[in-house]
C-alpha cells in the first residue's frame, strides 16, 4: 500500500495546530492507493477546539452551516478518534453524538478508540444507583491511589461547613454531592459538574428556540438543576445513551 498523499493526522489537544503531515510514504504493496487518514485525540468536551480541528481537516467537514452532523470528504477519507471525548468542556454530549453519527454514516471508514476518561463514565451505572447511594457516606473509602484526595465523608463535612446554617455531613449527603466528590477526587475532571449543567442549559434553549425541549422538562434556558445534572450524567452511559452509544 503506497501513501502518494501526506498522511494527515490531527495534533492533540496541547498543540494549536489542527494537523501535522507525514511524508514519508510506506509499502505493505505494489499497487498504489491514494487515501488520507485524519486523527484527533482527548478533546475532551471542548467543542470549540474540535471545530476549529474539522475547519482545518481535508477528511472531515460539517454536512451544513448548523454543524449538526460531520461527513467525510471523499471516497479515500479515513477518520480515527483517539480516545478521551467528555469531560472539562462544555460540549461533551454534542461531541459524543458528532462522533456516534459518522461511525455510523461510514462504520468501515471511521474507527471511535475508547480512552480513560470514556470508559471510567461506566463507575456511574453503579455508583449513582440507588443501591449504592443508600450506603453510609462514611462507608466510602477514598481513591486508593491518590493518598492526598478526601473521602467522601470528608467532602461533605466541606461542604456542610461552607452551607453553615447547622448543616451537617448526613444533611449534604445526596446523589449531586456524590457526584461531585466523584468528579473531583476518584475522576481528575474538577470541573465537570458545572460544566455538564451549562451544556444541558444551553440545549435545553437550543430546544426552545427549535420547539423541541429535549424531554429536559422546562425550555427557554430555564436553570438546570443539581438533580437533572446527575440524571443526565447517568443517562449517557446507559443503553441508549450518547457515551454508551460510543463504547459500543
Amino acid at each position: 500500500l503506497h501513501c502518494t498523499r501526506p498522511l494527515c493526522l490531527g495534533r492533540r489537544r496541547l498543540s494549536s495546530d489542527a494537523h501535522m503531515r507525514v511524508r514519508t510514504p510506506f509499502r505493505c504493496s505494489p499497487h498504489p492507493c491514494e487515501y488520507e487518514i485524519a486523527f484527533v485525540s482527548d478533546v475532551e468536551g471542548d467543542l470549540d477546539y474540535f471545530n476549529r480541528w474539522v475547519a482545518g481537516s481535508r477528511c472531515v467537514a460539517y454536512t451544513g452551516s448548523d454543524e449538526a452532523a460531520l461527513t467525510l470528504t471523499h471516497a479515500r477519507a479515513y477518520f480515527v478518534y483517539g480516545g478521551d471525548v467528555p469531560d472539562h468542556g462544555r460540549g461533551s454530549e454534542q461531541l459524543l453524538r458528532l462522533l456516534v453519527g459518522l461511525k455510523r454514516a461510514f462504520p468501515r471508514r471511521v474507527a471511535l478508540l475508547v480512552g480513560n476518561r470514556d470508559l471510567n463514565k461506566l463507575r456511574l451505572t453503579s455508583e449513582c444507583a440507588p443501591s449504592d447511594l443508600a450506603r453510609p457516606h462514611w462507608s466510602i473509602p477514598a481513591p486508593h491511589w491518590d493518598p492526598s484526595a478526601p473521602t467522601l465523608s470528608q467532602h461533605l463535612e466541606q461542604v456542610a461547613a461552607a452551607r453553615g446554617g447547622g448543616a451537617t455531613a448526613a444533611s449534604c449527603d445526596c446523589a449531586a454531592e456524590r457526584l461531585r466528590w466523584m468528579y473531583e477526587n476518584t475522576l481528575g475532571c474538577p470541573a465537570t459538574f458545572e460544566a455538564r449543567r451549562a451544556e444541558l442549559a444551553a440545549l435545553r434553549s437550543v430546544g426552545s428556540a427549535t420547539g423541541d425541549n429535549g424531554g429536559g422538562g422546562g425550555g427557554g434556558g430555564a436553570a438546570v438543576s443539581d438533580e437533572e445534572v446527575v440524571a443526565a450524567a447517568v443517562a449517557d452511559v446507559m443503553p441508549g445513551g450518547a457515551m454508551s452509544n460510543y463504547l459500543r
